[in-house]
């Protein structure tokens, strides 16, 4: 069965785990707001996150990642508006 991805399960895999980190780094920074108290470990998760899908990014081909630049770039975008401001503590 032919794949939208490209021709082998495995490269199939690789692409659907950034999909997944991508959303999970979102669902991460929306729990943030709705769980104030564990907001440093969410973030703290997330990043963990976002940097395994940059890793993940960079083993897939060059048209594959600039696909996926405007998700990651709003992902970093949320990651850093959800953080506090600098001498601030929570």
């Amino acid at each position: 069965m032919p794949c939208r991805y490209g021709a082998t399960p495995d490269h199939r895999v690789r692409v659907e785990l950034v999909e997944a980190d991508i959303e999970i780094g979102f669902c991460l920074v929306d729990l943030v707001e709705s769980c104030p108290a564990d907001a440093a470990r969410l973030l703290a998760n997330a990043e963990e996150v976002y940097a395994e899908m940059l890793a993940r990014l960079n083993r897939l081909q060059p048209a594959e990642r600039g696909s996926f630049q405007p998700l990651v770039a709003e992902l970093r975008r949320a990651l850093d508006l959800a953080l506090p401001p600098s001498g601030m503590n929570p």
